[in-house]
């Protein structure tokens, strides 16, 4: 089972959300093992329960199931924290790679159209 951690902007509680797994889309939203929306991402912020959240976090171990641009699908991990802020994916303090180019200040590599989280068991 995974938890993801969203972090308001506020000094707001923190939200939990579980799943077995999740997708970043490319349409923007975070969907759960049910397809359902999660929570969706629009100016930088993730958005959840009708409150704004800069940064989504998962402190378990996990892998990622990449897609590129041209359609490949490569996984990577486990990584045992992942932060997804401002559209880019980081491992502790090391850049993974983004989901969106609006927000992303680092250098570009190719941006993962879909990026699914995984759990190890």
């Amino acid at each position: 089972m995974i938890t993801l951690t969203f972090r308001a902007l506020s000094n707001d509680s923190m939200i939990f959300v579980r799943g077995t797994y999740f997708r970043i889309c490319a349409d923007a939203t975070l969907r759960g093992p049910d397809n359902a929306v999660a929570a969706n991402y629009t100016d930088g912020l993730w958005h959840v329960a009708r409150k704004q959240h800069r940064v989504l976090e998962c402190r378990a171990a996990v892998y990622l199931r990449v897609t590129t641009p041209d359609g490949r699908r490569k996984s990577i991990g486990p990584y045992e924290h992942l932060k997804v802020t401002g559209g880019e994916i980081f491992s502790n303090d090391t850049y993974l790679g983004a989901h969106t180019r609006k927000e992303s200040r680092l250098p570009q590599i190719d941006l993962w159209s879909e990026i699914a989280l995984l759990s190890d068991g």
